[in-house]
This record gives C-alpha cells, sequence and structure tokens, in this order.
C-alpha cells in the first residue's frame, strides 16, 4: 500500500501543477492605447504553444500580448510604432502569470520591428519559428507589406426614351395646323420626344493584397 501511495505522489509530482486548458489563438490583451491595424504573422511548428509580447525599445513592460499554437496559422493586428518582440514558449499552459510554469523558455528578435502605415501601404512583418534539437530559434523575419487599392464600380440604369416628352410653346399658325390634321392629336401636337434619362448608380469598394 504505501510503494502504491509513494507511486501515485511520483506521479502527481511529475505532473506541471494547475495545468489548465489552452487558450485560444488571437490577441490576449491590448494596453497601447493606440488601434491595432498592422500585421504580424508568426509561422510555428507543432508541439509547443507560444505567446508573444510587444514592448517599447526603451523598456518597460510589454503592451500587447497574444497566444500562438504551434502548427497553426496565426495573424496578430498590432498598433504603429517600433517594438521589441519577444516569445513565451512551453507545452503546458499555467495562465497569464506563470505562462508555461518552469519550463517556459524565451527567444527574441535581434533587432526591433517598426509597423506602419501609409495612405495606400500597411507595413507589417512575418516571423519564422523552427524547432531543431529541442530548441527553438528563429528561422527567418522579414517586411509582409499589405497593399490598398480603391475599385470604383458604377452602374448605369438607362430609363425610356419614350416616357417623358418636352413642352413646346405654341407659336403662330400651330393652332389650325393642329386642328386640320388628325395625325397630330390634339394633346401631343405641342410636344416633342424627350432624350433618354440615365441614372447612375456608384459603389467604392477597398481591396487589400500582399504587395509584390
Amino acid at each position: 500500500m504505501r510503494r502504491l501511495f509513494a507511486l501515485l505522489l511520483m506521479v502527481a509530482l511529475a505532473l506541471p501543477s494547475w495545468a489548465q486548458d489552452r487558450l485560444p489563438a488571437g490577441l490576449m490583451w491590448n494596453r497601447s492605447g493606440l488601434p491595432a491595424t498592422l500585421p504580424l504573422v508568426v509561422k510555428t511548428m507543432p508541439g509547443q504553444d507560444y505567446v508573444v509580447f510587444l514592448a517599447p525599445t526603451e523598456g518597460g513592460d510589454p503592451v500587447m500580448a497574444g497566444y500562438i499554437r504551434g502548427g497553426a496559422f496565426f495573424r496578430l493586428l498590432v498598433p504603429p510604432g517600433t517594438w521589441t518582440v519577444r516569445f513565451a514558449h512551453g507545452r503546458d499552459w499555467q495562465g497569464e502569470d506563470e505562462l508555461f510554469g518552469p519550463g517556459t523558455e524565451w527567444i527574441g528578435l535581434d533587432r526591433p520591428l517598426t509597423f506602419e502605415a501609409g495612405v495606400a501601404r500597411r507595413q507589417g512583418h512575418i516571423v519564422r519559428l523552427i524547432e531543431s534539437d529541442g530548441q527553438v530559434r528563429v528561422a527567418s523575419s522579414g517586411p509582409l507589406d499589405i497593399c490598398q487599392g480603391l475599385t470604383v464600380t458604377t452602374e448605369i440604369d438607362k430609363r425610356d426614351e419614350n416616357r417623358e416628352a418636352l413642352n413646346l410653346l405654341p407659336a403662330p399658325g400651330l393652332q389650325d395646323l393642329r386642328d386640320d390634321f388628325d395625325a397630330f392629336p390634339r394633346s401631343d401636337f405641342n410636344r416633342l420626344p424627350a432624350p433618354g434619362l440615365r441614372r447612375t448608380e456608384t459603389e467604392l469598394d477597398t481591396r487589400s493584397r500582399v504587395c509584390p
């Protein structure tokens, strides 16, 4: 009995304490006070999960955090500015305070990343992390620019040309001519067909794509 109890105790100690369910991938919090509109894409391998932190380059607490599920596509919209980017990673999520528990490891980029937006271009970044021999490292980091274009769609609705007519002012002699010829109905003699009317409808659509 004592041996069984000791075995169960050893198993319990070997398991991570207070392990929690994995978070959904995406934004955890944004404390920057700025609108988040610029893309950060992170590619990872299955096996571990990650938390990405963005912090000011001059130091201080992180202003944004996002949860990454290993191996799944991840995109986070971040605020404009130049940020230090670091990743915490591990296998058993234990909450925002403990992250992945005692097994939490860290990796950071060699240089800060700048995110900015112009009139028709948004400058973001894509980072690829790989795991080799049990170690996570940055395989690549490069720009990811999004170009925005404005599409104008115009639709013309042509109305019946005979639907409306143009009134003419009576001229001397027209009254008698109208009375003498049955070919000109009394009600239409002083009216000529008006040109067809057109109604134009215009729609504006903004589309985004990765810049070449």
